[in-house]
């Protein structure tokens, strides 16, 4: 009220105002101009947001009284204007007590229920905003859920029906960019390996079955014409050769398919020591020579002193096929050159010949087991088509490779290289 009266008066007062001062005071003040702005409100019965006043003197008088103030407001308690406390009126006010000189005490407060409101608005708000975010994870999260799981559940149908016998199915990884994409890829890459071996597997099965059939009927034949009338020793010597020759065939065709066995199953576990391949040449040339001069076939070696590490059973097959395919296929008065030198730390051979030449289209099917590029000829030849697939097999295992190059009228390089 001091600052009231200096404002009001424009002077410092020597002494504290009278209660009749300061009623006569507040009895002539004009709000609008005497007043801070922030208390123009004392005077609007409808300023409901502004802070109100009300003084009493030490006789419990009404000194002043906003026009703002609630109407229920009482004079405060002697212990309340002891303590200064504060106290609320309702729940929406806020009141601080305060004592002042001679006996004067009041009260400034202000209405908060404006403050309430907006403080509800807010907490609903913030409800709906919560509850919207939380309705936003659920979906969001059920749908980012379900997209994750899609693919696993589409690798689990397709797992389903491989199992089933359906080795040509494979996962849909077009609209999958992440691990399980990823996964899918490997996945439809061992399933591939898996469809070719089967195929693979059930080719072979068909062609050994094929080529068995053959021995086994002259074999069959032959023997109900033996038993069928007696017969002069010459026609049943006859009948034994022809018996002779097809078991032949077939120990062949038999022994082929338990080294390709063999090579298949053992890849892991070769047995590998230092071998001379100088020396494997020179025996199999050795091997094959009478063979080359019955056919007329000339044999040239070029050796150089190379060794190589692997199986010293395995590697002369290598070499045997080789130069028996070299030998067979090409007509008399024809030549083979064997060649064994290093290339860039590698052990190679190079078996050519003069023959007439493999066509374009036959050369990436050389390797297949049963493969035959003239069936007609092989079939009068004894060949089993099983040779170079061996000679495959065994280059595999030993961390080789073959190449070919032919063409119609130029003759045949095989080229093997191993590690020296």
């Amino acid at each position: 009220m001091r600052r009231v009266w200096e404002k009001a008066t424009n002077t410092r007062p020597d002494s504290p105002p009278t209660t009749e001062d300061i009623r006569q005071l507040l009895a002539g003040l004009n709000a609008a101009s005497d007043l801070p702005h922030f208390m123009r409100g004392l005077f609007d019965p409808k300023a409901t947001e502004s802070v109100y006043l009300c003084y009493w003197d030490q006789e419990g008088n009404v000194l002043f009284r906003s026009a703002n103030a609630p109407a229920d407001l009482t004079r405060p308690t002697r212990s309340e204007v002891d303590d200064r406390a504060k106290r609320t009126s309702h729940g929406l006010t806020r009141e601080l007590i305060r004592r002042g000189p001679r006996g004067f005490h009041g009260i400034v407060g202000r209405d908060i229920s404006p403050d309430v409101a907006d403080l509800r608005t807010m907490a609903l708000q913030i409800s709906g905003l919560g509850a919207g975010l939380w309705l936003f994870g659920l979906i969001g999260g059920w749908w980012l859920s379900g997209r994750a799981i899609r693919p696993i559940e589409e690798i689990s149908r397709t797992a389903s029906r491989i199992t089933n016998g359906n080795v040509s199915e494979r996962i849909d990884i077009s609209d999958t960019d992440n691990e399980l994409g990823r996964l899918s890829r490997v996945l439809n890459d061992t399933f591939d390996r898996l469809e070719s071996a089967i195929h693979q597997q059930r080719q072979f099965t068909a062609d050994a079955s094929h080529e068995l059939r053959t021995p086994l009927t002259v074999i069959l034949s032959e023997t109900s014409r033996g038993l069928k009338r007696d017969r002069p020793a010459e026609e049943y010597r006859d009948i034994l050769s022809n018996t002779r020759d097809a078991a032949e065939r077939m120990r062949s065709l038999v022994e082929s398919l338990l080294v390709l066995a063999r090579q298949d199953s053992t890849s892991s576990t070769l047995t590998r020591e230092s071998c001379d391949l100088t020396t494997i040449v020179a025996d199999a040339v050795k091997l094959l020579r009478p063979l080359a001069d019955e056919r007329q076939i000339r044999i040239t070696v070029h050796l150089d002193e190379v060794s190589v590490t692997g199986d010293a059973r395995a590697l002369p097959m290598v070499v045997v096929n080789l130069l028996s395919n070299a030998i067979h296929h090409q007509d008399p008065g024809g030549g083979v050159t064997l060649r064994v030198f290093r290339d860039h730390g590698r052990a190679v051979l190079e078996v050519a010949d003069t023959g007439k030449g493999i066509p374009a289209e036959h050369l990436p099917h050389l390797f297949d087991r049963f493969y035959r590029v003239d069936p007609a000829r092989a079939a009068t030849g004894g060949h089993s088509g099983l040779g170079l697939a061996i000679v495959k097999a065994i280059m595999d295992n030993h961390e080789g490779t073959i190449e070919v190059s032919s063409a119609p009228g130029e003759g045949t390089v095989f080229r093997v290289s191993l590690p020296s």
